[in-house]
């Protein structure tokens, strides 16, 4: 990993983006337990007090990291949507390998992201990023009932049917609920060489249960 230094000039107009990638790699580093803003300034090569100005505490910190981590975690989906193409249960297995190898590659961001005593939740940013992530989610699960695809802006008026919503819960459950168990070392019952393979098969068999509904 590149440390910024006080020697290691940032560009104008770059140093809340500068105390971002610091913090990220604070966070990588030394995760939750040894994340201070003092470090983060460190490695922006900036006065410990820069922090504080541009995000007024660790929380604030914490939570633009959280809105940066759901971009992540966007991108990862939509390029394992995209790659699986039409195949309706290549999508739902696609689905649940995005969010666990976004877990897996970024292990603190995801246990901020949804964690609401480390960050603040009304935050505009946190809540857009989070919105976005959720229309993707949200659209695999339209698409299993043959249903069109909605944008963010219209996630509200669609969430009216309760068997809807109780699909939607199923699946999040299923892929974020697999994440955070093979993340925290919670699956000894499946050898390890086998965990990706029993993902897909459980994805089919939701994929399957959701279209049968």
């Amino acid at each position: 990993m590149r440390i910024m230094t006080a020697k290691t000039p940032y560009h104008h107009g770059d140093l809340k983006e500068a105390l971002l990638r610091a913090a990220e790699g604070v966070l990588d580093d030394h995760g939750l337990q040894g994340f201070t803003l003092r470090e983060c300034a460190r490695r922006a090569g900036v006065s410990h007090a820069a922090p504080k100005h541009h995000f007024g505490d660790v929380r604030g910190v914490l939570t633009e990291v959280a809105a940066r981590g759901f971009h992540q975690l966007t991108r990862r989906l939509r390029t394992k949507l995209r790659a699986a193409g039409d195949d309706l249960d290549a999508q739902f297995v696609a689905t649940g390998e995005a969010y666990v190898g976004f877990a897996e590659a970024h292990p603190e961001h995801f246990r901020i992201m949804f964690r609401s005593d480390l960050v603040d939740m009304h935050s505009p940013a946190l809540m857009a990023a989070a919105l976005t992530t959720f229309t993707e989610l949200t659209n695999v699960i339209r698409r299993q009932r043959g249903e069109e695809e909605i944008d963010a802006e219209s996630l509200d008026d669609c969430m009216t049917s309760t068997q809807l919503i109780n699909d939607i819960l199923i699946g999040w459950c299923h892929v974020h609920g697999y994440a955070h168990l093979r993340l925290e070392g919670q699956l000894p019952m499946i050898p390890k060489p086998l965990q990706k393979e029993m993902l897909g098969i459980a994805g089919k068999r939701l994929a399957r249960l959701i279209r049968s509904s």
